[in-house]
């Protein structure tokens, strides 16, 4: 990355597209900066330039506002075309004084590995990451940002309740509370946290959200963490208090259940969350945009979605 001077880094670090079924490609990433730069950010402007695509210069402009010097980020979302197969960012600072040129490289992530659902039956996407998605805009844990909520449904009629729907539904009450959690693909167990209790209450977050900025990985709660070899890490979060079945340095087989769905750490409601990354480390790997592979075809769910294996 050359930056010529200028302050200024993406979230994540390491860039890559997300295929769309069409074949075109989502980009998304935060650029950061100092809350207080020597000169003052009037506009960033970019272009996506690749050896391979016909048209040699992707790009746009934006005025930053007040806000994102505020909050010292800008996001950048786009889409390139399916030519584009890797290549470099561009990005033109421009300050009340000087213009600044940083670049980056993209890459198309090529997956080395298939991945099955992490549960059994009819699975319902709570949440996906196209752009636009809760996860996508991760931004303390950029990690996650390509990651699903799933939650799968009861064998008889699909249910998502044990029984009738009241105002205060307790997380036993889902028909997926206690379901088990399955290892998308064979690997090393890394990390393996058990011991934080569940939500009981449904439908809110946690209250006291000192107590996950303190530590963000506790947002996890109940969480398994697996090497899956070709430089690939799962991450699978908010299982059941007690339920994890394995530990660090355990070998592990894909389909092999790792632990319960629960509703532990920052959670509104029983679900697994899961996300792939390229590093052990929640707070500082970069995400991959990993597909599973649904009903013969390799494939990345979205929001509203039902799929099964």
């Amino acid at each position: 990355m050359s930056t010529n001077n200028f302050p200024i880094e993406t979230i994540p670090a390491r860039l890559t597209t997300c295929p769309l079924q069409n074949n075109w490609k989502e980009f998304q990433c935060y650029l950061s900066f100092p809350a207080n730069p020597d000169s003052p950010i009037d506009r960033i402007e970019w272009k996506f330039l690749s050896p391979k695509a016909k048209d040699p210069c992707l790009g746009g402009s934006h005025s930053v506002t007040q806000a994102e010097i505020n909050a010292k980020k800008m996001l950048l979302a786009t889409l390139l075309p399916p030519d584009w197969e890797y290549g470099e960012m561009v990005v033109e600072v421009i300050t009340s004084q000087n213009n600044y040129v940083c670049t980056w490289q993209v890459e198309a992530y090529q997956q080395p590995i298939n991945f099955i659902l992490p549960l059994e039956g009819q699975v319902l996407i709570l949440g996906g990451h196209r752009v636009g998605d809760v996860h996508r805009a991760s931004w303390q844990i950029p990690s996650q940002q390509m990651a699903w909520d799933m939650l799968p449904l009861d064998t008889d009629g699909l249910r998502l309740l044990n029984g009738k729907f009241t105002p205060e539904l307790r997380a036993e009450d889902f028909s997926a509370f206690g379901k088990n959690v399955l290892a998308p693909a064979k690997g090393l167990v890394v990390k393996a946290v058990d011991g934080n209790s569940d939500l009981v209450k449904v439908g809110e977050y946690p209250k006291d959200i000192n107590y996950y900025l303190e530590d963000l990985t506790r947002a996890c709660g109940n969480y398994v963490i697996i090497n899956h070899g070709d430089g690939i890490w799962s991450c699978l979060a908010h299982l059941r208090n007690g339920s994890v079945k394995v530990k660090a340095g355990d070998e592990i087989k894909i389909g092999e259940p790792v632990g319960e769905l629960g509703n532990s750490g920052f959670s509104s409601g029983p679900h697994l969350h899961i996300h792939f990354m390229d590093s052990p480390d929640l707070l500082i790997a970069s995400p991959l945009p990993i597909e599973f592979n649904i009903e013969g075809a390799k494939y990345a769910p979205q929001s509203g979605e039902m799929v099964s294996n």
